[in-house]
This record gives C-alpha cells, sequence and structure tokens, in this order.
C-alpha cells in the first residue's frame, strides 16, 4: 500500500538528510507529498535547516 501516514513520511524525510533513499521509500515520499501539505511544510524546514547548517559548519573566522 502507498498510503504512509506523516510520521513515517517524516522519518523518510529525516533520513533523506543522511543517507539516499531507495526507489520505493522515494515513491511513497513522493505519493505522499502530492497529498499532505504539512509535509511538504516539513520537508522545506529540513531542508532549510540542513542548508544552514551546512554554512554554519563551513564558517570561519580566519
Amino acid at each position: 500500500m502507498l498510503k504512509r501516514s506523516c510520521r513515517e513520511v517524516s522519518r523518510l524525510i529525516s533520513d533523506m538528510q543522511e543517507r539516499p533513499l531507495g526507489r520505493w521509500d522515494r515513491l511513497l515520499l513522493s505519493t505522499h507529498l502530492r497529498i499532505c501539505d504539512n509535509c511538504v511544510e516539513f520537508q522545506k524546514q529540513v531542508n532549510f535547516m540542513s542548508q544552514a547548517m551546512g554554512a554554519w559548519r563551513n564558517y570561519s573566522d580566519d
């Protein structure tokens, strides 16, 4: 079944930051994101935080 809970999808969104998702997980994620605005917003927030942390990691006082 392709329908997943927001809890499961939020786990996939978080996992994406650390590892590539498999084909099945990508399909589940994209299917869910088409119908769930809340998870789309969560994904945007996670991506924003990831970018912000990337910039912070590269920051230097020198």
